[in-house]
């Protein structure tokens, strides 16, 4: 969590990088803002902020994304990208740059509408597997999520308001903690 950049020489064409910081549990009141806040900043595919910035403007990176991880001891924000060798410094400072334009500027209220829509209307599709539902249940177990949760959900989601986003993305991004690993060959 200092903002550092490792890399690990290998003499492959295109580089892998990871990147994260700091995030939050699941039983921070917080939560829900969190998660539309990533949604919008790295995890809702193709539309995202960093999928727009890294892939679709410049073509920098197959595909770039963001995950918001409450894990056992302590939550994280991680993400991915894979990019051509020559085009790894300018994506790992593209990531940056959205990173803290999202923490400074937070999303817009469109961005917000569209977060709540995609989250909600996308949870019921990933329901449709005995294997899926299963995992739904077993996060709701380790989680301590109440059996009513799959009913609350939506709701928790739309609650979430502008300036509670806005907040949140203040509290919780930290380009400074940002730290990437890169594994290939990119040019010193």
């Amino acid at each position: 969590a200092k903002g550092e950049t490792l890399l690990v020489r290998m003499p492959i064409p295109q580089s892998v990088v990871v990147f994260g910081q700091k995030g939050i549990k699941r039983d921070d009141p917080d939560w829900y803002a969190a998660l539309l806040v990533n949604d919008i900043l790295g995890g809702g595919g193709l539309s995202s902020r960093l999928a727009t910035e890294v892939r679709e403007k410049r073509g920098l990176a197959y595909s770039v994304a963001s995950d918001l991880d409450p894990m056992a001891a302590g939550g994280v924000i991680v993400g991915g990208l894979g990019s051509e060798n020559a085009h790894v410094g300018q994506s790992i400072a593209l990531v940056r740059e959205e990173w803290a334009r999202m923490r400074d500027e937070g999303p817009s209220a469109a961005e917000l509408a569209a977060g709540k829509t995609y989250l909600t209307g996308s949870f019921p599709l990933s329901l449709d597997s005995t294997r899926q539902i299963a995992g739904i249940l077993v996060v709701m177990l380790r989680e301590r999520l109440p059996i009513t949760y799959l009913d609350q959900r939506s709701g928790l989601i739309d609650g979430v308001t502008l300036a509670d986003a806005k907040r949140v993305a203040k509290r919780l991004l930290d380009p400074a903690s940002l730290s990437f690993v890169v594994v290939g060959s990119p040019p010193a």
